[in-house]
């Protein structure tokens, strides 16, 4: 009798004070009203968006939920976000000062995946990281290989539906297999050693981008049970592609110390770099990076590319699908350049005349972003607006409602390429005018996504390769289906293939039907 009545007064000691908390609050904001220990998880679940949808109307521009104790703000505006993808000091570099510039959580640490780029909180580690994979991903020459090796595997995949005049198939699980071949290619390059099948990868991806949404929302107690219960077997098993990516970074090491001559992927560039030989590449007074360092970041490109890449192109599918002059100005323009022949090979200096489809890409991305939401955690005593915040304080910023703000963008569900496009090439110029963050397709500030340039690429070259050659036919007219985990992931995407007939059509340069030649 004791016990429960110790423990009903330390219940009530806690929810007196979770709620003078609540109430006292500084800058309160709309949002669930939330329960102790869970939050506002009944709620809004682990899709914020919806709940916001459902719940919200357009003038209000930020918001509040839980996630467990912690207090998440949710801005929606661009104005409040100016601080927040702060990248540079006053000197002009990397800002260690950056209030904003954390996006790991503690839970995160606690899983061991605080080692890569993404949610590493150690400001020199992070640095050293980004610093040579930005490099290596942001450089022309490895934009040159991954072109050259994605087609290449799209060749190998394409055989199928050359021997057939209709195929009918889900496209979400397509384009991930497809991605995860890619990805590994790329990534790690050959032999995959012993590397599960890739539509374990692909799976394996899809579960490392969806834990985080779990880590970021549920509340630790829940959290710290489903370790207890094997959540960190889970992880190692399947995030980390069954624990093969650190037996891959010996084996590769070995034979690399060996005389085997390296190869343009980020796997033996990350090993020459961090050899125990070389120290050209080290950030001054720092240590080359471990194994396990090393690891995490293949992980976190492995899914982030994966997943990101795969569903931001099922929605690029979707909307030229659904308007047929969108489709006819994209077909117009690569008729344009690359001519009646279906299978020549896209070169770096072809896709860069390819202005209409840099606008679709750059529309889809901002129509519908695959990764709606950025997390970061606040340092230091720092203001967005009018709102003055303290230390440790989430932010969730919605980069989705942000570039479909209509303060921002004219008529901003809708989707036209054209507001990418200056006039000269039939475009609205709507972009030039943005404000400063109204287009963030890749976050922004220190932690800004090092791949969005080949993300860009590849889009491109992926709309390119299917839509000069084939026909693309949705089996319904439904909207597209996806959910939200961390990136919003499209599933149960049907669509037909054909191979299109040659025909006595070309086009003029604003994509309409000309004359036959």
């Amino acid at each position: 009798m004791e016990i429960i009545t110790s423990v009903g007064i330390i219940l009530f000691l806690y929810f007196t004070y979770y709620y003078y908390s609540y109430f006292t609050r500084p800058n309160p904001l709309p949002g669930p009203f939330p329960l102790p220990f869970i939050g506002t998880l009944l709620q809004i679940g682990l899709e914020p968006h919806k709940w916001a949808e459902k719940n919200l109307n357009d003038s209000i521009d930020i918001w509040e939920f839980y996630a467990g104790p912690i207090r998440v703000i949710v801005p929606c505006d661009a104005k409040y976000v100016d601080k927040i993808y702060l990248s540079y000091n006053e000197s002009k570099s990397l800002s260690k000062e950056a209030m904003f510039s954390k996006r790991g959580v503690a839970i995160y640490d606690e899983v061991g995946i605080q080692n890569g780029v993404v949610f590493n909180n150690d400001f020199h580690k992070w640095k050293r990281s980004r610093q040579f994979i930005t490099k290596v991903l942001m450089s022309k020459k490895h934009h040159i290989e991954f072109l050259n090796s994605s087609q290449k595997i799209f060749k190998e995949y394409e055989k199928q539906w050359d021997k057939n005049d209709i195929i009918t198939l889900d496209f979400s699980k397509w384009i991930s297999l497809y991605k995860a071949k890619v990805t590994i290619a790329t990534v790690i390059g050959q032999p995959l050693y012993n590397l599960p099948s890739f539509d374990s990868i692909s799976r394996a991806a899809s579960e490392y981008v969806a834990m985080f949404a779990f880590l970021v929302f549920a509340p630790k107690i829940i959290i710290s049970i489903f370790m207890f219960f094997g959540f960190n077997t889970i992880k190692k098993e399947s995030v980390f592609l069954n624990g093969t990516i650190r037996s891959i970074i010996q084996k590769r090491r070995d034979k690399i110390m060996s005389g085997s001559t390296p190869n343009f992927n980020l796997l033996d560039l990350l090993l020459i770099t961090n050899s125990s030989s070389n120290s050209e590449g080290y950030i001054e007074g720092e240590q080359p990076m471990n194994d396990e360092e090393i690891e995490t970041n293949l992980a976190e490109i492995i899914a982030a590319s994966i997943e990101t890449t795969g569903n931001a192109f099922c929605f690029l599918v979707y909307n030229v699908a659904k308007n047929p002059l969108n489709h006819e100005k994209l077909c117009a323009e690569i008729f344009k350049i690359f001519g009646s022949d279906t299978n020549s090979m896209v070169t770096y200096e072809t896709l860069e005349k390819c202005h209409y489809v840099d606008a679709l890409v750059k529309e889809t991305l901002r129509n519908s972003n695959p990764v709606p939401y950025n997390l970061r955690v606040l340092d230091g005593d720092d203001s967005t607006d009018k709102f003055h915040w303290s230390p440790g304080t989430w932010f969730l910023i919605d980069n989705q409602r942000i570039m479909n703000n209509p303060k921002y963008w004219n008529e901003p569900m809708k989707f036209n390429p054209g507001r990418f496009l200056s006039e000269e090439h039939g475009g609205t110029n709507e972009f030039s005018n943005m404000c400063k963050n109204g287009y963030v397709p890749f976050g922004g500030g220190l932690i800004i996504c090092p791949g969005r340039n080949i993300a860009i690429i590849e889009l491109k070259l992926l709309a390119i390769l299917f839509f000069r050659k084939y026909n693309i036919e949705l089996v319904n007219n439904e909207s597209i289906k996806y959910v939200y985990r961390t990136a919003n992931q499209v599933h149960d995407f049907m669509i037909k293939i054909s191979q299109k007939k040659k025909n006595n059509i070309v086009y003029n340069s604003f994509g309409f039907k000309d004359q036959p030649y």
